[in-house]
This record gives C-alpha cells, structure tokens and sequence, in this order.
C-alpha cells in the first residue's frame, strides 16, 4: 500500500496510481507539443533547415545514413575511423595522433510506460540535441596543439 502526500494543484500529474483527468492530459500534450516544437527548432538551426523543412523528417521517424543524408540529417555517411578521422582534422591533429577512448557513465533511459515517460524521453533527447548544437563534438584526443586555456 501507497499513501501519497503532496502540496500543489499539478504535484500529483505524472503519478501512476491515477489516469489523468481531461484537464491534465490536455496539459501533457502540451507539454509534450513544446517539448518536439523545441526539438525540431534545434535541428532546424543545427543543420540550417527550417522548422517546415524538418517537421515531416522528425516525428519520431528512424532513418538509414543514406536517408538521413537525403534529408540534410547528417554531413556524410561514414562509421567510427571516419568519425574519428574527422575529428582530428576539426581538431588540426595529425592523422596518426593518439586517441583515448573516454568512457562516461552509464545512463539509462527507463522504458517509455505512458506520457510522463515519453515527456522525459524527449527532455532527454533535447538535452543531448542541445549540447551537441552547443559546440562541435570532438573525440578526445591524448593531447592538443597549444594551451588549453
């Protein structure tokens, strides 16, 4: 057995022990609505399209590389040595500097199990669209030409 308490109008909202009202999933869907309009204006800027241009490429859809390079989703096709290749050229290194494979915690996403949990899936995607439109991912590299500072 569960007892809930909670002080607030909306603390309650993505509780499982209750379906929501109409009034609240009027608000997740919102929600949920802000969240893609937000999403799909970052890949818009990240990939100079306009939000027009990648609505009806997102929504949720999966692509190969070679389709996503039909629709201007990625630069090029290429795996892991071209990637890395890439990045040491970003970085002004030489093609055979060394590289060190960083590996950061674990993160996992809980399975999607109703709006609350797709809310937080795409805030987990944003967040990771977000840093990456922040600044160019780069592999990390044994060491870098000139200072760090």
């Amino acid at each position: 057995n569960r007892e809930t308490i909670a002080f607030g109008d909306r603390v309650t909202l993505y509780s499982d022990e209750r379906p929501f009202s109409d009034e609240e999933r009027s608000l997740v869907r919102e929600d949920v609505e802000r969240i893609y309009r937000a999403f799909v204006d970052i890949v818009a800027r990240a990939r100079k399209l306009t939000p027009d241009e990648v609505d009806p490429i997102a929504q949720g859809k999966v692509w190969t590389g070679r389709q996503a390079l039909e629709r201007k989703l990625v630069d090029e096709l290429g795996g892991l040595d071209a990637g890395v290749s890439k990045a040491r050229a970003l970085a002004g290194l030489k093609d055979d500097a060394p590289l060190r494979e960083v590996r950061g915690p674990k993160r996992m996403v809980p399975p999607l199990a109703g709006a609350a949990a797709a809310a937080g899936w795409f805030g987990y995607m944003l967040e990771g669209l977000t840093l990456l439109n922040r600044a160019p991912a780069l592999a990390v590299m044994e060491y870098l030409p000139g200072e760090l500072t």
